[in-house]
């Protein structure tokens, strides 16, 4: 998101005339959350000027604070001292409309550690993809086809024991190669959520641009909620 970043951290930048991180708080009131931790490093200063403590949004917002970035595992742990119980988390550079209370009312059903929400992605390979035999003779071959797959979509419903698979705090580490596999290859429980819901990615030029153009409506509470 350079050169936008060096002067604005990314969750201030605005989208459709909004701060990401507003329409995040925003999006995520409507569902009742109203107690917020804003995980902070580079520029933190402005991000805790422009919001306080959250009052002027209608909600309360504490901030973990670190001086250096952490990675996705380390400034979520930053965090802790926080947090008491069952929470969402969710990244900063991302706009969405799944619907949370399904999503939570999923992982309560299935237990676990945590629940991690789940975009669909297809991907045009542009050579022809060929499958080999253990002899090395070609088992298929089919020219430029289009793979499909279940990505991340950095939207997660976490247990407090989460934390206990990250370092010390302080300690950069990252959600998903250091904390994730961990989780799962201590035979714990990780759940996944899928719905056919709207997501964008702003973690670039590109994207933030195209979401301007195409900017997603933030859900409030009578727009997606059950009734």
């Amino acid at each position: 998101m350079r050169p936008l970043t060096y002067v604005l951290p990314k969750c201030l930048l605005p989208v459709g005339g909004k701060p990401l991180l507003e329409r995040t708080i925003q999006y995520l009131k409507g569902y009742d959350f109203t107690e917020f931790v804003v995980c902070v490093a580079y520029l933190k200063k402005q991000i805790i000027d422009a919001y306080g403590d959250g009052s002027e949004l209608g909600v309360t917002i504490e901030y973990a604070e670190a001086d250096l970035p952490l990675g996705t595992g380390g400034q979520l742990k930053t965090a802790e001292p926080f947090i008491d119980g069952r929470f969402l988390a969710m990244n900063g550079d991302i706009i969405t409309n799944l619907n949370i209370q399904k999503m939570l009312a999923s992982h309560e059903v299935t237990g676990g550690i945590g629940t991690i929400a789940l975009k669909k992605f297809e991907v045009k390979i542009p050579y022809g993809y060929i499958t080999r035999s253990p002899d090395s003779s070609i088992a298929a071959f089919r020219e430029k086809p289009t793979l499909e797959f279940d990505a991340n979509a950095g939207i997660y419903v976490l247990e407090p024991e989460v934390f206990d698979y990250a370092p010390p705090r302080g300690v950069r580490c990252s959600l998903e190669t250091d904390v994730f596999p961990q989780i799962i290859s201590r035979g714990e429980r990780l759940n996944s959520y899928f719905e056919d819901a709207s997501w964008a990615d702003v973690g670039s030029m590109t994207d933030f641009e195209r979401v301007n153009d195409e900017i997603l409506p933030i859900p409030y509470p009578d727009a997606q909620r059950e009734k």
